[in-house]
């Protein structure tokens, strides 16, 4: 069985802070997980995106609240506990690369401007070897 392991970053842009967690992961293959980020504002929406280990990001689920399943991902925000999560069944190498949460909200001094804030990666799982994978903070 092949192992996995991962890193978080969580940083602050444009006034929203966002936290992602856990800070570092690793389990086999074929386990379950779940990625979590908080923010400080009530969001609109939250996107949840991968950028894999050919360097292609590929945006894995919108969800502006509740619950959306596709496939062996689901994606959960509650708006008012502020948070979102990316639930990850049976993972498989490739769902190696980083996760991106992002955070979509209105700025409070302009309410008609809106703005989509990139809030933070959580580099995971990215394949060192066919064998072993692990992931180093940039």
């Amino acid at each position: 069985m092949k192992r996995l392991s991962g890193t978080v970053l969580g940083f602050c842009v444009r006034g929203v802070d966002v936290e992602q967690s856990p800070p570092a992961l690793s389990l086999q293959e074929g386990a379950n997980y779940t990625l979590r980020c908080n923010f400080c504002t009530s969001p609109q929406s939250v996107n949840w995106y991968l950028k894999n280990s050919g360097g292609h990001l590929i945006h894995l689920v919108y969800v502006p609240s509740g619950t959306k399943q596709d496939g062996r991902l689901k994606a959960t925000t509650v708006p008012t506990e502020r948070c979102s999560s990316l639930h990850i069944s049976s993972s498989q190498t490739t769902d190696s690369g980083t996760y991106f949460c992002a955070v979509q909200h209105s700025a409070p001094q302009a309410p008609a401007a809106c703005t989509q804030t990139l809030c933070g990666a959580q580099p995971l799982l990215q394949p060192q070897s066919h064998r072993k994978a692990s992931v180093r903070s940039p």
